[in-house]
């Protein structure tokens, strides 16, 4: 019992070192940008830990609580308390705003035509039945541009060919434009709209993608992989890992210095690729409120790919100027991301 509670010590003190780290920029020390994956880890181990001692010796599970109260800042961005009905705060002035990693809808697409028109219905009913007044789209192609539009939903939309993020809308648009990232497949759009005779700036970003999924599989398919096999995909992973978290991160500043230059309240959405503990999340995040933070329940998690349970798609609005009444993940099959869906409103 004694080993296991200085183990218990020692994971403590990386708890600690790991919630310090969060959100530190992978230009000063890029290793640290890891944390924001370890995080939620941290927490079910810290639990397990709790749940150990109060069946052993109830008073070494102080230290695992005292962890968890430390990083509780932390584990409020990952597990949210609030009620999941709908806020009576949401007035008649409310809109509301989807964002949704579409996959290119490649998930309805089936080598038998019957099967793929099924789908596709399938996906026309799920918006009509949503019925977003905004809708922020990340890759995007022509044939998912093609199928949205058909819905009949939307009067206004700004998308650009080669560039995988689009923007839907029932306002207005007044203008629009691109914050270049150099790349077809992660880009930024923006618009402003008139919503409710007021002028907003709404942003559909797709950042960096980490491009891990597949040497994921690789280790969690093939269990006679060898060791020495294993640790080459592992530091491969490392590697890929330390070069998108860069590119991010310089994405990211790029959208936040459009933001802070908007004359409008702003509404960034997307698809993040990071999770909420991340210097991305943490300097696109800056005077906003996050939509699931508000209004949300439970995990909250949007990805559903080769690393499920993480979120890394939000929705995030100027702090003074909007309030949030109500956040939902919404469970689909039609891409390797479940869409998010909030209302808000102008204070």
């Amino acid at each position: 019992m004694q080993f296991l509670f200085s183990v218990n010590i020692v994971w403590g003190i990386a708890c600690v070192l790991l919630y310090l780290v969060c959100g530190v920029n992978p230009e000063n020390f890029w290793i640290f940008s890891i944390s924001s994956l370890l995080v939620p880890i941290s927490f079910g181990i810290n639990l397990m830990f709790i749940f150990l001692w109060l069946v052993f010796k109830w008073q070494y599970a102080l230290l695992s609580f005292l962890i968890l109260l430390l990083g509780y800042s932390h584990l409020q961005k990952f597990y949210a308390w609030n009620d999941p009905n709908p806020s009576p705060k949401c007035k008649n002035n409310n809109f509301n705003l989807m964002t949704f990693n579409v996959y290119g809808l490649k998930n309805l697409k089936d080598t038998i035509d019957q099967s793929q028109q099924k789908n596709k219905n399938q996906f026309l009913s799920f918006l009509r039945k949503t019925d977003p007044e905004i809708l922020c789209v990340q890759e995007n192609n022509l044939y998912a541009d093609n199928i949205i539009n058909s819905t009949g939903l939307f009067s206004y939309v700004h998308y650009m060919i080669n560039h995988g993020t689009a923007i839907y809308s029932k306002f207005p648009i007044l203008d629009q434009g691109l914050i270049d990232f150099g790349t077809n497949t992660n880009s930024c759009l923006w618009v402003d709209m008139l919503i409710n005779g007021r002028r907003t700036r709404i942003y559909s970003v797709h950042l960096q993608s980490n491009r891990i999924s597949k040497d994921v599989n690789k280790l969690t398919d093939d269990e006679e992989e060898k060791n020495t096999e294993k640790l080459n995909v592992i530091k491969r992973m490392l590697v890929q890992y330390r070069r998108m978290s860069l590119r991010r991160a310089k994405q990211a500043e790029m959208v936040k210095k459009h933001a802070d230059a908007s004359e409008y309240p702003v509404i960034i959405a997307g698809d993040f690729n990071d999770t909420p503990f991340s210097y991305a999340y943490r300097e696109l995040s800056k005077k906003c409120k996050d939509s699931f933070l508000e209004n949300g329940n439970g995990i909250g998690s949007t990805f559903v790919g080769a690393l499920p349970g993480l979120r890394i798609d939000f929705i995030l609005g100027d702090e003074k100027k909007f309030a949030f009444c109500n956040h939902k993940v919404l469970q689909t099959s039609f891409s390797d991301h479940n869409p998010v869906m909030s209302s808000m409103y102008y204070k």
